[in-house]
């Protein structure tokens, strides 16, 4: 998993680069939310994968 944060119209964002999908049930999702919003301080987050 790579994090990477854009920042546009003074809004972050975290782009998460994955080679699997981390999603795969509500509670993997408010896991992944805790976990970049810890670490980045962002509350938006895009998945790529």
């Amino acid at each position: 998993m790579k994090t990477e944060i854009i920042r546009k119209n003074n809004v972050n964002v975290a782009v998460i680069n994955s080679k699997e999908c981390l999603i795969k049930d509500a509670a993997s999702a408010l896991d992944l939310a805790m976990t970049v919003s810890y670490e980045t301080g962002c509350t938006n987050i895009a998945e790529i994968y």
